[in-house]
Protein backbone atom coordinates (compact mmCIF):
# COMPACT_ATOMS: atom_id res chain seq x y z
CA UNK A 1 0.00 0.00 0.00
CA UNK A 2 1.04 3.88 -0.15
CA UNK A 3 0.37 6.90 2.22
CA UNK A 4 -1.50 9.56 -0.69
CA UNK A 5 0.81 8.09 -3.06
CA UNK A 6 4.06 7.36 -0.77
CA UNK A 7 5.77 5.59 -1.97
CA UNK A 8 5.27 5.57 -5.62
CA UNK A 9 5.36 1.81 -7.12
CA UNK A 10 8.96 2.06 -8.16
CA UNK A 11 11.01 2.82 -5.30
CA UNK A 12 13.65 1.71 -3.03
CA UNK A 13 11.06 1.14 0.49
CA UNK A 14 8.76 -1.16 -1.99
CA UNK A 15 11.90 -3.52 -3.70
CA UNK A 16 12.89 -4.10 0.58
CA UNK A 17 8.76 -6.09 0.81
CA UNK A 18 9.02 -3.57 4.45
CA UNK A 19 5.64 -5.25 6.33
CA UNK A 20 4.44 -2.96 9.06
CA UNK A 21 1.89 -3.91 12.13
CA UNK A 22 0.94 -1.02 14.77
CA UNK A 23 0.10 -2.34 18.54
CA UNK A 24 -0.99 0.34 19.99
CA UNK A 25 -0.79 4.61 19.63
CA UNK A 26 2.55 4.36 20.61
CA UNK A 27 4.23 1.15 19.71
CA UNK A 28 4.83 -0.97 16.18
CA UNK A 29 6.74 -3.50 14.49
CA UNK A 30 8.52 -3.21 11.11
CA UNK A 31 10.08 -6.27 9.19
CA UNK A 32 11.88 -6.45 6.11
CA UNK A 33 13.37 -10.26 4.62
CA UNK A 34 16.81 -10.79 4.64
CA UNK A 35 18.45 -11.75 1.42
CA UNK A 36 21.70 -11.74 0.24
CA UNK A 37 21.59 -8.29 -1.43
CA UNK A 38 21.22 -6.84 1.78
CA UNK A 39 24.31 -8.31 3.60
CA UNK A 40 27.48 -6.62 5.21
CA UNK A 41 30.69 -8.55 5.42
CA UNK A 42 29.85 -10.49 8.22
CA UNK A 43 26.86 -11.90 6.85
CA UNK A 44 24.68 -9.87 8.78
CA UNK A 45 22.32 -7.25 7.37
CA UNK A 46 23.48 -3.94 6.73
CA UNK A 47 23.82 -0.99 9.21
CA UNK A 48 22.30 1.09 6.68
CA UNK A 49 19.69 -0.96 6.20
CA UNK A 50 18.99 -1.33 9.50
CA UNK A 51 18.47 2.65 9.79
CA UNK A 52 15.89 2.41 7.05
CA UNK A 53 14.13 0.10 8.83
CA UNK A 54 14.23 2.10 12.24
CA UNK A 55 13.22 5.06 10.49
CA UNK A 56 10.09 3.41 8.94
CA UNK A 57 9.05 2.21 12.49
CA UNK A 58 9.80 5.56 14.05
CA UNK A 59 8.02 7.20 11.55
CA UNK A 60 4.79 4.78 11.67
CA UNK A 61 4.47 5.60 15.49
CA UNK A 62 5.11 9.67 15.19
CA UNK A 63 3.06 9.70 12.41
CA UNK A 64 0.30 8.68 14.35
CA UNK A 65 1.21 10.99 17.76
CA UNK A 66 1.81 13.92 15.78
CA UNK A 67 -1.11 13.93 13.96
CA UNK A 68 -2.72 16.11 12.64
CA UNK A 69 0.78 16.94 12.20
CA UNK A 70 3.42 15.87 10.05
CA UNK A 71 7.03 14.77 10.87
CA UNK A 72 10.19 14.79 9.98
CA UNK A 73 13.66 12.66 11.26
CA UNK A 74 16.32 15.28 13.10
CA UNK A 75 18.62 12.72 13.99
CA UNK A 76 19.11 8.80 14.56
CA UNK A 77 21.26 6.83 16.38
CA UNK A 78 21.88 3.17 16.16
CA UNK A 79 23.93 -0.15 17.79
CA UNK A 80 24.75 -3.20 17.04
CA UNK A 81 25.99 -6.05 19.02
CA UNK A 82 26.47 -8.74 16.18
CA UNK A 83 25.68 -9.93 13.12
CA UNK A 84 21.68 -9.36 12.36
CA UNK A 85 20.21 -12.63 10.91
CA UNK A 86 17.19 -13.69 9.35
CA UNK A 87 15.22 -14.87 7.77
CA UNK A 88 13.61 -11.46 8.50
CA UNK A 89 14.65 -8.42 10.40
CA UNK A 90 12.98 -7.06 12.63
CA UNK A 91 12.46 -3.48 14.53
CA UNK A 92 10.08 -2.79 17.66
CA UNK A 93 9.40 0.62 18.40
CA UNK A 94 7.83 2.53 20.82
CA UNK A 95 7.47 6.03 22.04
CA UNK A 96 9.72 7.32 24.59
CA UNK A 97 8.71 11.10 25.03
CA UNK A 98 6.06 13.07 23.48
CA UNK A 99 7.51 17.33 23.40
CA UNK A 100 5.78 19.84 21.41
CA UNK A 101 8.11 20.49 18.68
CA UNK A 102 9.71 16.82 19.13
CA UNK A 103 9.26 13.40 19.71
CA UNK A 104 11.33 10.63 20.37
CA UNK A 105 11.32 6.66 19.82
CA UNK A 106 13.48 3.93 20.61
CA UNK A 107 13.68 0.74 18.93
CA UNK A 108 15.29 -2.53 19.41
CA UNK A 109 16.27 -4.92 16.52
CA UNK A 110 15.82 -8.70 16.41
CA UNK A 111 16.08 -11.45 13.70
CA UNK A 112 12.79 -13.53 13.62
CA UNK A 113 11.34 -16.70 11.30
CA UNK A 114 8.46 -16.58 8.93
CA UNK A 115 6.05 -16.33 11.31
CA UNK A 116 7.35 -13.10 12.89
CA UNK A 117 8.73 -15.04 15.93
CA UNK A 118 11.87 -14.32 17.71
CA UNK A 119 14.97 -16.64 16.23
CA UNK A 120 16.15 -19.24 17.83
CA UNK A 121 19.49 -19.85 17.70
CA UNK A 122 21.69 -23.01 18.81
CA UNK A 123 18.43 -23.89 20.58
CA UNK A 124 18.30 -20.15 21.95
CA UNK A 125 16.00 -17.00 21.57
CA UNK A 126 19.17 -14.79 21.49
CA UNK A 127 18.48 -11.23 22.66
CA UNK A 128 17.91 -8.30 20.55
CA UNK A 129 21.48 -7.58 18.54
CA UNK A 130 20.58 -3.94 17.54
CA UNK A 131 18.73 -1.00 19.50
CA UNK A 132 18.24 2.65 18.02
CA UNK A 133 17.06 5.93 19.09
CA UNK A 134 15.32 8.93 16.91
CA UNK A 135 14.16 12.42 17.52
CA UNK A 136 11.40 13.79 15.11
CA UNK A 137 10.66 16.93 14.54
CA UNK A 138 6.84 17.79 14.79
CA UNK A 139 6.20 19.91 11.44
CA UNK A 140 2.57 21.84 11.11
CA UNK A 141 0.11 19.89 9.02
CA UNK A 142 0.24 22.61 6.32
CA UNK A 143 3.63 22.17 5.99
CA UNK A 144 3.98 22.63 1.95
CA UNK A 145 6.57 20.73 0.99
CA UNK A 146 5.71 17.63 2.06
CA UNK A 147 3.67 15.12 -0.49
CA UNK A 148 1.27 13.90 2.70
CA UNK A 149 -1.41 15.20 4.65
CA UNK A 150 -1.43 13.06 7.71
CA UNK A 151 -5.37 11.18 7.61
CA UNK A 152 -7.85 11.31 10.52
CA UNK A 153 -7.44 7.34 10.51
CA UNK A 154 -4.39 5.24 9.99
CA UNK A 155 -3.93 1.77 8.96
CA UNK A 156 -3.27 -0.59 11.91
CA UNK A 157 -1.23 -3.28 9.21
CA UNK A 158 0.52 -2.47 5.45
CA UNK A 159 3.14 -2.95 3.25
CA UNK A 160 5.39 -1.74 0.83
CA UNK A 161 5.71 -3.69 -1.87
CA UNK A 162 7.61 -3.71 -5.12
CA UNK A 163 9.64 -5.96 -7.55
CA UNK A 164 12.41 -7.09 -4.59
CA UNK A 165 15.98 -6.20 -5.08
CA UNK A 166 17.69 -7.70 -7.88
CA UNK A 167 21.19 -6.69 -7.25
CA UNK A 168 23.31 -5.54 -3.92
CA UNK A 169 21.37 -2.82 -2.32
CA UNK A 170 24.56 -0.12 -2.87
CA UNK A 171 24.49 -0.81 -6.74
CA UNK A 172 20.73 -0.45 -6.79
CA UNK A 173 21.00 3.22 -5.45
CA UNK A 174 23.73 3.28 -7.43
CA UNK A 175 26.49 4.74 -4.79
CA UNK A 176 29.27 5.32 -7.43
CA UNK A 177 32.77 4.82 -5.73
CA UNK A 178 35.08 8.63 -7.07
CA UNK A 179 37.75 8.05 -4.25
CA UNK A 180 37.59 5.32 -1.98
CA UNK A 181 40.46 6.26 0.81
CA UNK A 182 39.09 9.57 1.15
CA UNK A 183 35.68 8.23 1.09
CA UNK A 184 34.12 10.12 -1.43
CA UNK A 185 30.87 8.28 -3.07
CA UNK A 186 28.12 9.71 -4.54
CA UNK A 187 24.19 9.06 -4.81
CA UNK A 188 22.27 10.55 -6.92
CA UNK A 189 18.63 12.06 -5.87
CA UNK A 190 16.16 10.94 -8.42
CA UNK A 191 12.66 9.38 -6.83
CA UNK A 192 13.46 6.03 -6.35
CA UNK A 193 15.28 7.52 -3.39
CA UNK A 194 12.66 9.98 -1.94
CA UNK A 195 11.09 10.52 1.07
CA UNK A 196 7.81 12.37 1.17
CA UNK A 197 9.37 15.70 1.29
CA UNK A 198 10.81 14.65 -2.64
CA UNK A 199 14.53 14.90 -1.06
CA UNK A 200 17.06 11.46 -0.47
CA UNK A 201 15.58 9.23 1.92
CA UNK A 202 17.22 9.26 5.27
CA UNK A 203 17.96 5.30 5.19
CA UNK A 204 19.42 5.95 2.25
CA UNK A 205 21.78 8.52 3.97
CA UNK A 206 22.59 6.17 6.08
CA UNK A 207 23.48 3.46 3.57
CA UNK A 208 25.66 6.13 2.06
CA UNK A 209 27.72 7.42 5.17
CA UNK A 210 28.02 3.23 5.93
CA UNK A 211 29.61 2.41 2.44
CA UNK A 212 31.83 5.92 2.43
CA UNK A 213 33.07 4.98 6.04
CA UNK A 214 33.87 1.64 5.19
CA UNK A 215 35.71 2.14 2.32
CA UNK A 216 37.48 4.84 4.10
CA UNK A 217 38.59 3.28 7.04
CA UNK A 218 39.33 0.22 5.23
CA UNK A 219 41.91 1.94 3.30
CA UNK A 220 43.35 3.57 6.44
CA UNK A 221 44.20 -0.20 7.85
CA UNK A 222 45.76 -1.41 4.13
CA UNK A 223 42.59 -2.79 2.01
CA UNK A 224 39.48 -1.90 1.17
CA UNK A 225 36.21 -1.65 2.47
CA UNK A 226 35.24 -5.42 1.73
CA UNK A 227 35.85 -6.44 4.86
CA UNK A 228 34.69 -3.49 7.43
CA UNK A 229 31.55 -3.81 8.81
CA UNK A 230 29.57 -0.99 10.91
CA UNK A 231 28.51 -1.51 14.44
CA UNK A 232 27.37 2.63 15.58
CA UNK A 233 25.75 5.07 13.69
CA UNK A 234 25.13 8.50 15.08
CA UNK A 235 22.97 10.38 12.17
CA UNK A 236 22.45 14.06 12.27
CA UNK A 237 19.69 15.03 9.48
CA UNK A 238 20.76 18.81 8.96
CA UNK A 239 19.07 19.67 5.35
CA UNK A 240 17.10 18.18 2.86
CA UNK A 241 18.99 16.82 -0.23
CA UNK A 242 17.05 17.74 -3.31
CA UNK A 243 19.43 18.37 -6.50
CA UNK A 244 21.72 15.88 -6.11
CA UNK A 245 24.17 14.60 -6.47
CA UNK A 246 25.09 13.75 -2.63
CA UNK A 247 28.56 13.09 -1.96
CA UNK A 248 30.61 12.08 0.89
CA UNK A 249 33.57 13.25 2.65
CA UNK A 250 35.81 11.12 5.25
CA UNK A 251 37.53 11.98 8.13
CA UNK A 252 39.31 9.23 10.02
CA UNK A 253 39.29 9.68 13.61
CA UNK A 254 40.74 6.48 15.19
CA UNK A 255 42.30 3.51 14.62
CA UNK A 256 41.77 1.09 17.63
CA UNK A 257 42.58 -2.36 18.93
CA UNK A 258 41.40 -5.08 17.36
CA UNK A 259 40.36 -2.93 13.74
CA UNK A 260 37.93 -0.91 15.49
CA UNK A 261 37.80 2.47 13.98
CA UNK A 262 35.85 5.64 13.60
CA UNK A 263 35.00 8.30 11.72
CA UNK A 264 32.73 11.33 11.01
CA UNK A 265 31.17 11.55 7.64
CA UNK A 266 29.80 14.53 5.81
CA UNK A 267 27.19 14.50 3.18
CA UNK A 268 26.53 17.50 0.68
CA UNK A 269 24.25 18.06 -1.83
CA UNK A 270 26.59 19.27 -4.52
CA UNK A 271 23.74 20.69 -7.02
CA UNK A 272 23.09 22.77 -4.33
CA UNK A 273 25.85 24.59 -3.62
CA UNK A 274 27.25 21.55 -1.55
CA UNK A 275 25.22 22.69 1.20
CA UNK A 276 25.78 20.62 3.89
CA UNK A 277 22.89 17.81 4.58
CA UNK A 278 23.88 15.47 7.21
CA UNK A 279 26.79 14.41 9.68
CA UNK A 280 27.18 11.01 10.86
CA UNK A 281 29.29 9.80 13.47
CA UNK A 282 30.34 5.61 12.21
CA UNK A 283 32.20 3.00 14.27
CA UNK A 284 33.53 0.08 11.97
CA UNK A 285 34.96 -3.21 12.73
CA UNK A 286 36.92 -5.86 10.44
CA UNK A 287 35.72 -8.84 9.65
CA UNK A 288 37.02 -12.60 8.03
CA UNK A 289 34.45 -15.13 8.03
CA UNK A 290 30.98 -13.79 7.79
CA UNK A 291 28.21 -15.86 9.84
CA UNK A 292 25.61 -17.94 7.69
CA UNK A 293 21.78 -16.35 7.55
CA UNK A 294 19.46 -19.37 9.29
CA UNK A 295 17.27 -20.32 6.50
Amino acid sequence: MTFAGYPPPDHLLGDLGMEAEVASETTAKVRTRVTPYVLAADGGVRAGVLATLVDVVGGAIAARVARPDWIATADLTMQLVGPVLGPWVEARGSLVRRGRTTLVIEALVVGVDEDGDDLVVDGRTPDPVGWASMTFSVLSAQNPSSTIQMASELPMRWSFTGDGLDAPILDVLPVTVIDAAAGRLSVPAHSYLHNSFGAVQGGVIALLAEAAACEALGAAQGGDGSNMVVTDLQIAYLALGKVGPVVSTVRVLEMGPGGRSSAVVELHDAGADDRLMTVVNVACVPVTVPVTVPS
